[in-house]
């Protein structure tokens, strides 16, 4: 796989900032563009996957994209260094949300072990979805003003991301899904197509979660977005300022990054 200078010095300055090293694969199962596995603990290097579009597009933006995620942390004090995880009292609620009468455990004959891995899949999903838009975000007005060169790349990527979300809204995720975690993910998904949708200059692409009744959440969301500092030292205030506004805010909890 050949890369871009650009791609090989964000991975260098990743490797400089956290004093690890950094793998890049591919992973054609992975259930998003690309995603990246911070060295932590007894895990001595990051870990940085993407998964080629249907154009088999270059996977330079993905793996630029998750290193400056990364470095936004590292950018912090050391004793400001954290990273989200679920929580017991998260667990527990979605447990209660999922095994009500006539709930989804109900209808699909959820039990046991299929009960805990679906709801564990859904509470990892939404704490993923939860953090990764709004930092994300972050990142995509970051490497605009710094790296302009990408542009074309990151409007592709946004592009390929807002078809994704667009599908999310399907009669058949909502069947499948408690409501409590379909309107929270479609109203991040909403400010998500808000902001591309100002930045790529296309009014339509919010059209479906207009319809859906989500627009004015997914504003909201961008008001808070828009009020909180940019720099990185706010990044875990600005995503419990989005929790507390979906109500989640007890689905998660912070834990002090572990250097390798």
């Amino acid at each position: 796989m050949k890369l871009r200078e650009i791609s090989k010095q964000m991975i260098a300055l990743l490797e400089q900032k956290s004093g690890c090293l950094a793998h890049v694969m591919e992973d054609p199962n992975l259930p998003t563009l690309s995603a990246i596995k911070i060295a932590q603990g007894n895990m001595p290097a990051h870990i940085i996957s993407y998964k080629r579009g249907l154009k088999n597009e270059s996977p330079d933006y993905s793996i630029i994209f998750q290193c400056a995620l990364a470095i936004r942390m590292f950018d912090c004090p050391p004793d400001d260094r954290k990273l989200i995880g679920a929580s017991t009292s998260g667990s527990e609620s979605l447990q209660a949300i999922l095994t009500r009468p006539n709930g989804i455990a109900e209808k699909n004959q959820l039990s046991g072990s299929r009960l805990d891995g679906f709801k564990d899949l859904l509470l990892d999903g939404l704490i993923t979805h939860l953090r990764s838009v709004p930092l994300g975000l972050r990142v995509s007005e970051s490497l605009s003003l710094e790296h302009p060169e990408l542009l074309e790349l990151e409007a592709a990527q946004a592009e390929q991301e807002l078809i994704i979300g667009k599908e999310t809204l399907s009669e058949r995720i909502r069947e499948v899904t408690p409501q409590e975690v379909f309107d929270t993910t479609q109203a991040i998904n909403a400010a998500f197509a808000i902001f591309w949708a100002g930045r790529l200059e296309r009014g339509e692409i919010v059209n479906p979660y207009r319809l859906a009744g989500f627009e004015s959440q997914g504003r909201a969301l961008l008001k808070i977005f828009e009020e909180i500092p940019n720099d990185p030292i706010h990044d875990c205030e600005l995503i419990d300022r989005w929790a507390d506004y979906l109500q989640i805010r007890n689905f998660y909890t912070w834990l002090p990054y572990q250097t390798p």
